[in-house]
């Protein structure tokens, strides 16, 4: 076990030296590098104190509320990449828990000395009642953060959908795939930890060893894909975007001037076809169809009946029947008809395919032939 954790602090540094020293840096890379760094130091105390020494006084609760700090940092992290504004008022409201926390226990600990032994906080039997409880704010904290990280990435889904014709490589499902695996691991080294406080179902070293080793592979994990991820929203303001049926009645489109509207973007859609560029944004369609971007939003929403996404790949589908009934285009393979319509892979132009046809590409085409 030691071994591991030796592995998953080198791997941790060499992580964090990497985006150090990463050029043209953006908000979001910082806190991606401060919640390595956090994630490093927890491995490193549970290191130190299960196989090193004893960490005493002020130092000993330093590391042993780490957590306090990692949870926060992934929540602006996610934050970041979706686009959401971060102040510096939320940076420091959501980071100063930890240091709030701090305080707190060193106010109330009395006379009792601090001493982390073996992964966590090592207390005599006249501690104050107060102080059994050390550990609850940080299981609270690990369960309200991972709630919210996944509320983030839900309603970043939905607003994606508005804005792009695509979701490959800014749908963050690595997000979520790990945000999921960091609230399991906080939901079995709780379990963990509490079996052996209480019932003594393993030792201290081992469960302690075994959450750094966990929060090594998980660092590993999160640094492959965190690296090379940027922010999706890079240019666009998508908060100015969002379907919001109580803006719309603000926005001086009336009935007539919405059906007016829609029929010129169909022409448009029709004739320039630019549902074949495979980066379609809102913003790029509304610059061709002489709208806003909030107006366009409100058009595709209330009279197509649909969000951006759907719209788009629904003249995508259109297309690539028309190609795959053409003679004119045997030559090409199911994936070249769907690059040419506009899609990014195969699976999304299957997956939309049937959603709109009620079978697949090659299934269509063989039916169609007989």
């Amino acid at each position: 076990m030691e071994l591991i954790l030796n592995a998953g602090i080198g791997i941790g540094a060499l992580m964090f030296l990497l985006l150090l020293f990463k050029k043209n840096k953006i908000r979001g890379d910082y806190f991606f590098l401060f919640f390595i760094l956090a994630i490093l130091l927890q491995i490193l105390f549970y290191q130190i104190t299960i196989y090193l020494f004893d960490l005493q006084g002020p130092l000993a609760l330093i590391g042993f509320a780490i957590p306090l700090i990692s949870s926060p940092l992934l929540f602006l992290y996610i934050l970041s990449l979706t686009g959401q504004r971060v102040s510096r008022a939320t940076v420091l409201l959501h980071l100063s828990i930890y240091f709030l926390y701090i305080g707190i226990v060193l106010l109330f600990k009395g006379n009792v000395e601090l001493i982390a032994s073996k992964g966590f906080l090592s207390l005599p039997e006249n501690s104050p009642a107060i102080m059994q409880f050390y550990a609850v704010p940080m299981a609270i904290s690990g369960l309200i953060y991972s709630i919210w990280d996944l509320f983030l990435l839900k309603k970043h889904h939905n607003r994606i959908s508005e804005i792009f014709s695509f979701y490959e490589k800014i749908n963050l499902n690595w997000v979520r795939y790990l945000v999921y695996s960091f609230f399991g691991i906080f939901l079995i080294a709780s379990f963990i930890i509490f079996g052996t406080t209480r019932f003594q179902l393993f030792t201290m070293e081992n469960t302690f060893a075994f959450v750094g080793i966990t929060l090594s592979i998980f660092l590993v994990a999160f640094g492959f894909y965190g690296f090379k991820q940027t922010t999706v929203f890079s240019d666009i303001q998508p908060e100015k975007h969002q379907s919001n049926s109580k803006a719309y009645v603000k926005s001086g489109l009336t009935a007539e001037k919405i059906v007016e509207a829609a029929d010129q973007i169909e022409e448009v859609m029709r004739t320039a076809k630019p549902f074949l560029d495979e980066e379609l944004t809102l913003n790029l369609l509304a610059e061709q169809c002489g709208q806003t971007t909030s107006h366009l939003s409100q058009i595709i929403n209330q009279h197509f009946k649909m969000n951006f996404y759907d719209f788009v790949n629904q003249y995508r589908i259109e297309e690539a029947k028309k190609m795959l009934l053409s003679s004119d285009h045997d030559r090409l393979s199911l994936l070249g008809i769907a690059y040419d319509c506009g899609f990014k892979s195969k699976s999304s132009f299957n997956r939309y395919f049937k959603k709109f046809c009620g079978t697949t590409p090659s299934e269509f085409k063989k039916n169609q032939g007989q």
